[in-house]
């Protein structure tokens, strides 16, 4: 997933524009979100469909091309799953795939079944962990709770629930649903990008 040199960061460059411009013509709710703060501590008034974050590095500037974040460090995180588990995410070692994901997103209706299926039938390429992350989170919106959303569409492993003010989102850079962060073994960002995808481009993404 490390995004180095011409030949890394063409294959990457190209999926992210291609995936983007889809996004942009399928009419893509975008959310708009900004912030440099170094440390961001929230508590949710909701039990578990949002949840108390701590979120602590540089937030990362929003997205536009070129992407201003490549090679920065991926803020960490402290918060808990839907079930008030403990989930930390920082660089450990472990390349990751972020997704951002909001319940009355019809993108994200569309996208969360497709990507679950495909990860309870193939392992991800290079012990790339792919981390959902539950946001924008809104009672009087369609699709609600998410959690019983994430479970009946299977996903196979742990969600985090962002806080009521979304600080994940903010520290990650979103501005548009569905949304998605690569960082490499180092923690550092190798790619970001918004839009649905394909199982051939998440499996390009992957690798």
């Amino acid at each position: 997933m490390t995004a180095t040199g011409p030949k890394a960061s063409n294959p990457l460059v190209l999926i992210g524009a291609l995936v983007v411009a889809a996004a942009v013509a399928a009419g893509v709710i975008a959310w708009v979100a900004s912030g440099d703060d170094e440390v961001e501590t929230t508590d949710s008034p909701e039990a578990f469909e949002t949840g108390p974050v701590q979120v602590s590095g540089t937030f990362l500037p929003g997205l536009s091309n070129p992407d201003p974040a490549v090679g920065s460090p991926v803020p960490e995180v402290d918060g808990i799953s839907f079930d008030g588990d403990s989930v930390s995410l920082g660089a450990d070692g472990a390349p990751r795939l972020y997704g951002f994901f909001a319940h009355w997103c019809p993108h994200c209706q569309e996208e969360l079944p497709r990507i679950s299926a495909w990860l309870a039938a193939n392992d991800p390429p290079g012990g790339v962990d792919v981390v959902a992350i539950s946001t924008g989170v809104r009672p009087d919106a369609d699709n609600y709770p998410p959690s019983a959303w994430f479970e009946r569409e299977a996903w196979p492993d742990d969600v985090i629930a962002d806080s009521a003010e979304s600080s994940i989102a903010r520290a990650f850079g979103l501005n548009a649903y569905p949304y998605w962060v690569g960082a490499d073994s180092d923690g550092n960002v190798a790619f970001r990008f918004t839009g649905s995808l394909t199982d051939e481009q998440l499996v390009s993404v992957l690798e």
